[in-house]
């Protein structure tokens, strides 16, 4: 097994993805993806088409291409050719007999040979030119937002990714409690996008949130809208620590102390009263709530 090989194996089977999978999501033939694990180059198209299906098959796995594309081989190793098969000794009567013949053909051909054309060779084609690449910056209002490039996971806003091949480009962008937003971008340059998404309307059948005036005095809630490892102290007793699921809430008595590693995705309520985020996106944070 070779390292290229192994690398897609390792990361398929670390998402959980069988072969059939993989090839029914990247809409491919499933002895594509095999030939590429088992590095059976010479099984695959024309090297310019297998490097395609090897960055799509690494930017499914959460991989860099990058690395990959510099192990895939420039010119597939052929198949070994077969062993002569062994010739018997041929009699000297029908050597004899063929080199006379091959004697009058060759007399025949500059008998009736005709008068040579002059050939004009043309320059050889140039090497196909290397796409250009382009870097992209995405950020949402509010962050937390889950983009997807062309149905492929790209991460979490705010986000800026790996140098992307140019052209026209599917942008979509996901977050729990807001409409998904989608768009066609030109990726002819280093792009900065911003988007604003919309929160989802309420269902006419759910159940309204209790008045501020109604929650209990002296109670903390913690409301997940994006992904965040919390841990939830009361002075040596810890009432909290893990990664609760988006939308979920937590609600502790004060008095309590609070650590995020992302604290833009925490929403704090005290008493009833909306507080914001906790922090600002992507940088720890630790706050004490008081009793009141």
């Amino acid at each position: 097994m070779c390292e290229l090989g192994e690398r897609l194996r390792r990361a398929r089977e670390e998402k959980g993805l069988s072969l059939k999978e993989a090839a029914e999501r990247l809409a491919l033939k499933i002895k594509v993806l095999e030939a590429l694990e088992a590095c059976r180059f010479e099984d695959l198209p024309e090297p310019a088409l297998a490097r395609g299906y090897l960055r799509r098959y690494a930017l499914l796995l959460g991989l860099d291409p990058e690395p990959l594309l510099a192990l895939y081989p420039v010119t597939p190793t052929p198949p070994p050719p077969p062993p002569p098969a062994s010739r018997r000794p041929w009699p000297w009567p029908l050597l004899l007999a063929l080199a006379l013949l091959g004697v009058l053909g060759y007399g025949a051909y500059l008998v009736l040979r005709p008068t040579p054309v002059q050939t004009v060779s043309l320059p050889p084609e140039p090497p196909p030119k290397s796409p250009e690449r382009f870097s992209l910056e995405v950020a949402s209002e509010p962050p937390g937002a889950r983009v997807y490039l062309d149905g492929f996971y790209l991460g979490q806003t705010p986000l800026k990714s790996p140098p992307l091949e140019g052209g026209r480009r599917v942008i979509r962008l996901e977050k729990p409690g807001y409409e998904p937003f989608q768009e066609e971008v030109v990726l002819d340059r280093d792009r900065a996008l911003r988007y604003r998404l919309s929160p989802k309307p309420q269902e006419p059948q759910a159940v309204p949130a209790p008045a501020p005036s109604l929650a209990p005095s002296g109670r903390l809630v913690l409301r997940l809208e994006g992904r965040s490892w919390l841990r939830v102290t009361q002075g040596d007793k810890r009432l909290y620590e893990g990664i609760p699921e988006v939308g979920a809430e937590l609600s502790f008595d004060l008095p309590v102390e609070v650590r995020s590693g992302n604290p833009g995705a925490v929403r704090v309520f005290l008493d009833g009263k909306d507080l914001g985020p906790l922090g600002e996106p992507g940088k720890p944070l630790t706050r004490r709530f008081e009793a009141p």
